[in-house]
C-alpha cells in the first residue's frame, strides 16, 4: 500500500496549527491587565483628571488593573466614563499586551450662568456643573435660567463662532423683558442685542460701526450701542 505522505503533511499541519491556536488562546485566557492609560482629546485634563478616570474604572468591585482581561466589559466601563456630568465621549479599548486604554473627550463650557446654584452651558447646549478642578474663562450670564438654556443658546453658539466677538465678549445679561446686552473685556459701553434673533444681521452692522469709531477715534464716548434697530446702530453717547 502506497503512503500518501501529502495527506499525512496536511494533517500534522493542521493538528501543528490548532494546538498554537489553543495554546495562544489559554495563554491570552490567563493574561492580565497589566496597565490602564488615560488620554484626554483635544488638550490638557481640566475638569476630570487621570486619577478621576481611574476611579470610574472599577470591574467587579475593585480596579481593572490586575484582573483578567478575558472578563472585562468595555461597553459597561464606557458607559461609566459616559455618565460622568465633565466628559463628553470616552472610548475604552484593550491591547494585545494586556493595556486597557481610554480615551476621553471632556465637555467644553460656552458660558457660566450665575443662579443661586451656578451652572455652565455646553457646547451642545446643555448644562454642566461647575468643576472643583478648574474654572473656565468663559462670559459670565446674568438674568438667564436653566429654563432659559435654549432661548440663550443661539447667541453663546454664534459668539463662540465669531474669532473678535469670542475675545471681546466676557458678559451677557438678560433683562425682564427678554432683551439681551453684552459687556465687553476691554470697551467701557454696553451693546444692547435686543431679542436673540437676526444676529448675523446685527453684528455685521455692529462690526460696520465699529471698524468706523475706530477710524473716527470715537469708541470711547460711547455708553452703549443699541442694534434692536433694523438696518441701523444707534450709539448713546455718555
Amino acid at each position: 500500500m502506497k503512503i500518501n505522505w501529502f495527506y499525512i503533511r496536511m494533517l500534522v499541519l493542521v493538528a501543528v496549527t490548532l494546538g498554537l491556536v489553543a495554546f495562544t488562546h489559554k495563554r491570552n485566557a490567563n493574561r492580565k491587565v497589566k496597565e490602564v492609560k488615560v488620554n484626554f482629546e483635544a488638550g490638557a485634563n481640566l475638569f476630570v483628571t487621570a486619577e478621576s478616570v481611574d476611579k470610574l474604572l472599577i470591574q467587579n468591585g475593585k480596579p481593572i488593573e490586575g484582573q483578567n482581561k478575558e472578563i472585562l466589559d468595555l461597553k459597561d466601563l464606557e458607559d461609566k466614563l459616559d455618565a460622568h456630568a465633565m466628559i463628553a465621549d470616552a472610548d475604552v479599548y484593550m491591547t494585545l499586551d494586556g493595556v486597557v486604554g481610554a480615551t476621553v473627550k471632556q465637555r467644553k463650557p460656552l458660558a457660566r450662568v450665575q443662579t443661586k446654584t451656578p451652572f455652565y452651558i455646553d457646547e451642545e447646549g446643555k448644562t454642566m456643573p461647575l468643576s472643583t478642578n478648574y474654572s473656565a474663562r468663559v462670559p459670565l450670564v446674568t438674568g438667564v435660567s436653566k429654563e432659559q438654556v435654549n432661548e440663550i443658546y443661539p447667541l453663546l453658539n454664534y459668539l463662540q463662532e465669531d474669532n473678535v466677538l469670542a475675545t471681546q465678549v466676557v458678559g451677557i445679561s438678560r433683562d425682564k423683558t427678554g432683551d439681551y446686552s453684552l459687556t465687553l473685556r476691554v470697551l467701557n459701553y454696553k451693546v444692547i442685542v435686543g431679542k436673540i434673533e437676526q444676529l448675523s444681521s446685527k453684528f455685521s452692522n455692529y462690526k460696520a460701526f465699529y471698524q468706523k469709531a475706530i477710524k473716527d477715534n470715537s469708541l470711547e464716548v460711547y455708553k452703549s450701542i443699541d442694534l434692536r434697530f433694523k438696518g441701523q446702530v444707534v450709539g448713546t453717547k455718555k
